[in-house]
């Protein structure tokens, strides 16, 4: 199995998000989740990657946060799971980003006690789409916007089951309010990092909810425990806080670097214009003989 260090190297910029993107291009949530489009309007989504791979992302994420057999039930589709993640697998392969990561989020169901998941069908759900994506062709697993200790803990072994042969990146999702932080259920960071690291996780991360500044001290923690690779993809509109804007989005990537991350991205609202910012900003540090090349 390749590490996720052989695949992306310190400073690594990842490609912003892909849900708000389709929303501006018409998606309607009421009415479809945005894994449907890899089938019905391939082309839109196969847009979105390589806007981004233009723009400067060196690895992009497919378009199945959403793809698990528990989120889809929703819609009635459940059973085109796998055709959906392998779709969005390759369209995320031919954008000619050099690494794909294959995105799974949470099902939205609630563990025991807080709620009444079933912690052993939560693992399956995971195992089947972690297997999809994996014979579509990802490079690395992402299993993002965790929040729930017990479903990190089923997601993981699910990812392990599923695709043995992938290295598996864990993210935690948290908010800030007051003087500390916390999951929507009221858990901490450390409670998830501490998962992530007993379950072995190939890579550690924060994704979703805060913004860059408000990432710092989040990624901070993780590498006073963790010497491995992390992974951060702030929002650039956090709850009460005005959208940012591309130069600041910029310097706030910088910023995750130099606390610790070795790949930076953005989560919900980023868009090319983010994530250009962010390579421009990048590439004015390197030497000029090691700055990136412009994708064609």
């Amino acid at each position: 199995m390749a590490l996720v260090s052989d695949l992306l190297a310190p400073g690594t910029l990842l490609d912003g998000a892909m849900g708000t993107e389709l929303l501006g291009r018409g998606l309607s949530l009421d009415a479809e989740p945005p894994e449907l489009w890899n089938l019905t309007r391939p082309d839109t989504v196969a847009d979105v990657h390589a806007r981004y791979v233009r723009a400067g992302s060196e690895a992009v994420q497919t378009n199945s946060f959403g793809g698990n057999r528990v989120r889809l039930d929703r819609y009635g589709l459940a059973e085109r799971g796998y055709e959906l993640n392998v779709a969005a697998a390759r369209l995320a392969r031919e954008s000619g980003a050099r690494v794909i990561l294959g995105s799974m989020g949470p099902t939205g169901e609630t563990p025991p006690p807080e709620g009444e998941a079933n912690l052993v069908d939560m693992e399956q759900a995971f195992a089947e789409q972690a297997l999809a994506l994996a014979e579509g062709g990802v490079d690395v697993l992402h299993l993002e916007t965790m929040y729930h200790p017990k479903e990190a803990r089923a997601a993981l072994r699910g990812c392990r089951i599923g695709a043995p042969g992938l290295p598996v990146i864990a993210s935690m999702t948290c908010q800030y309010e007051g003087s500390s932080y916390s999951t929507g259920f009221g858990f901490t960071p450390e409670s998830l990092l501490q998962v992530f690291l007993e379950e072995r996780a190939d890579g550690i991360g924060v994704n979703c909810s805060i913004g860059p500044a408000t990432m710092l001290d989040v990624i901070r923690l993780i590498r006073t425990r963790y010497r491995g690779f992390i992974l951060a993809k702030p929002t650039i509109a956090p709850t009460n806080e005005a959208p940012l804007l591309p130069g600041e989005f910029a310097t706030g990537a910088l910023a995750l670097f130099a606390v610790g991350a070795t790949a930076v991205g953005g989560c919900c609202g980023t868009g090319p214009a983010d994530i250009a910012a962010a390579r421009a900003a990048i590439d004015e540090r390197k030497p000029r003989s090691a700055r990136h090349a412009p994708s064609p």
